[in-house]
């Protein structure tokens, strides 16, 4: 067993994976299976993986490289245990365990899918279990909604029961609450992302999920009512007290009945106020007062009933995720369709207007990366330069940008070197272009310039 913890250059702990064996991508797409955000973090900056129980970090030349243990290592290498890894401004500290873990199989709890929701009911026998959609976690959930390592649940020696959001896109919930760390009980409600369950704690009654209650009791199981306990029972054959044989056989119907006919006059009594509030109100309002009254903010449509409204808000949470791996067609579906049902709500117009911008920003992208392929590097500029300052490309252009200057930049040390002033001053101006240049560029620039003259 190997774990993984990232701190970020404050030295707060950003991530943590736990995995026997397995390959992760490190980088800054969004694709990674590792990502770290940040522009010194190549998009695919190294290979993680495991072989006949070692591991291994591969360096995918990566423009900044890769440290051990404070020294750069190229291609392949083997990590010692208690490894420490820089890469761009993240420190990745590598433990691997210092002998064999034993196995505990005893089921302290389990979780139930709830109807409607996707899963199997699994048993929870290891202290500490992932849950995410990514292959290297114990409770493994194939929906959109959830992330790659997406919480962490766990026994603590003290035998409480806990769970953890390990900084998700949608949330754990537990009780339909957002919990960053919460204690568990049985019967608990928890949710990661759209996908429901309901803890049970092991040794106590099995929780039927049709009595998980979704308002008032906040999700937790409500104990059926327990006889009252008698004192010790009557020794055998013993007589029956008189009072009670004449005893009638008591009832709860007079309660419930009573409670119903005070619920119902509560209803009726609100009603009435409302309805009298109403009539004093337009009594005293002005007859000019609809005209000069301003227009109100649009409202989420009141027509739109509570399914459409279950299916509307997960229509939004898959558009984001969409949205974070950028997807545009698919995200542009599903905002879409969340428009259809709710007219008036402002978020679907929002991602669309945001998702045609980045559509635009993509193609302006892929005609730089198509520029660059063919050396044509002033038109590859000019894409790159073009897309958005708040675009989800942007990082990537600039990583492009500081690329091509460095090429630029040798192509023009070489022109120099073979005295073709009037070259090497070209190459040099066009990286200076880019806004990514080294400072040295300009001094090189302007050497030229004197040579030719």
């Amino acid at each position: 067993m190997f774990t993984l913890i990232i701190e970020d250059k404050q030295g707060v702990v950003v991530d943590e994976y736990s995995f026997e064996d397995g390959e992760f991508i490190i980088g800054r797409s969004h694709q990674a299976d590792i990502v770290l955000q940040s522009d010194n973090v190549s998009r695919r900056h190294a290979r993680l993986f495991t072989q006949d129980g070692k591991c291994f970090i591969e360096d995918l030349k990566a423009a900044n490289g890769i440290w051990l243990n404070g020294k750069r290592i190229y291609n392949t290498s083997e990590l010692p245990k208690s490894a420490q890894l820089r890469i761009g401004d993240f420190f990745l500290h590598l433990e691997g365990a210092s002998q064999p873990r034993t196995v505990n199989n005893v089921i302290y709890a389990r979780l139930v899918p709830l109807a409607g929701s996707i899963g199997v009911a699994t048993d929870l026998s290891q202290p500490t279990v992932l849950v995410g959609r990514g292959k290297d976690c114990g409770i493994v959930l194939h929906d959109v909604s959830v992330s790659r390592i997406h919480a962490k649940i766990a026994k603590l020696p003290d035998g409480r029961l806990t769970v953890e959001d390990l900084r998700s896109s949608n949330g754990t919930f537990v009780n339909d609450r957002r919990v960053e760390n919460q204690e568990l009980a049985h019967g608990d409600r928890l949710r990661f992302g759209t996908v429901a369950f309901a803890f049970q704690v092991e040794g106590l009654p099995a929780v039927a999920t049709e009595d998980l209650q979704q308002s008032g009791q906040g999700g937790r199981l409500i104990p059926p009512p327990t006889a009252p306990r008698s004192p010790l029972p009557p020794p055998p054959n013993a007589p029956m007290a008189p009072s009670a044989l004449l005893a009638p056989p008591r009832s709860v119907l007079p309660q419930v009945a009573l409670v119903a006919v005070i619920a119902v006059a509560a209803v009726c009594l609100i009603v009435l106020v409302g309805i009298a509030y109403d009539k004093w109100m337009a009594s005293r309002a002005s007859p000019q007062a609809p005209a000069a009254q301003e227009k109100p903010a649009p409202q989420p449509d009141a027509a739109v009933t509570r399914l459409d409204r279950g299916q509307f808000d997960l229509l939004l949470t898959r558009g984001q995720d969409a949205v974070a791996r950028r997807q545009w067609d698919e995200a542009q579906d599903l905002f879409e369709k969340a428009k259809k049902i709710d007219t008036i709500h402002p978020r679907p117009t929002e991602a669309l207007n945001l998702i045609n911008r980045e559509k635009r920003n993509g193609a302006k992208f892929a005609q730089a990366e198509a520029a660059f392929s063919r050396h044509d590097y002033e038109a590859a500029i000019a894409a790159n330069k073009s897309i958005s300052q708040d675009s989800v490309y942007r990082p990537d252009a600039n990583t492009a940008l500081e690329a091509i200057a460095g090429l630029l930049e040798m192509d023009g040390d070489t022109a120099c070197i073979a005295k073709d002033w009037i070259k090497c001053q070209n190459l040099y101006l066009t990286a200076i272009s880019t806004d990514f240049a080294k400072a040295e560029v300009n001094a090189k620039y302007a050497k030229a310039m004197k040579k030719h003259r």
